[in-house]
């Protein structure tokens, strides 16, 4: 499982868009066995999505996103943590072990927003 987390410096970026670096995870049986710095400064939202997907991340975990890319990621199999804060280790190590708190399930809340009802009742990022 490769477990990525949004960051700008070591702690996670606030919003994707300004995700400067992913901290990449490697786990095995629930166990991190490799950590990588991944830069991505400079990159917009399309190059950070493909970016996630050269590196075959199973799950992402960020700050704010925008619920279309998310829900985009999402159908191509990415898990999306979001509203996440505080320092990327940290954070990782709470996921794996089903103990991060406080967080929102992009793919459940976004999913499928093109079908947003005429009231718009999806949100449009989180």
């Amino acid at each position: 499982m490769v477990v990525a987390v949004s960051c700008d410096g070591l702690s996670i970026a606030p919003f994707f868009t300004q995700t400067t670096s992913f901290m990449v995870y490697t786990v095995e049986r629930g166990i991190i066995t490799d950590c990588k710095n991944l830069p991505a400064q400079g990159l917009d939202e399309a190059g950070l999505k493909e970016l996630l997907q050269a590196i075959n991340a199973d799950t992402l975990i960020v700050g704010h996103i925008d619920c279309a890319l998310a829900g985009s990621m999402c159908h191509q199999g990415i898990e999306v943590i979001a509203d996440a804060e505080g320092a990327a280790l940290d954070v990782a190590k709470a996921y794996l072990s089903k103990s991060l708190t406080g967080v929102l399930d992009a793919c459940f809340l976004c999913d499928e927003v093109d079908n947003q009802g005429p009231d718009n009742t999806k949100p449009k990022s989180i």
